[in-house]
């Protein structure tokens, strides 16, 4: 199954127009994920329960 699986996400990425999303994606999600870090750097946190 992993296999197949494999196999399609290969085969989709094939695309130009699909790899241009991904790479689309993964940026907005890391500099997402960055402004989130900066934010909560800047604050006070109480410690884990």
């Amino acid at each position: 199954m992993r296999k197949f699986i494999g196999m399609a996400v290969a085969n989709w990425l094939r695309k130009p127009e699909n790899q241009d999303k991904v790479k689309r994606t993964a940026k907005r999600l890391w500099h997402k994920h960055q402004s989130r870090k900066q934010t909560t750097s800047r604050h006070d946190h109480t410690p884990p329960r």
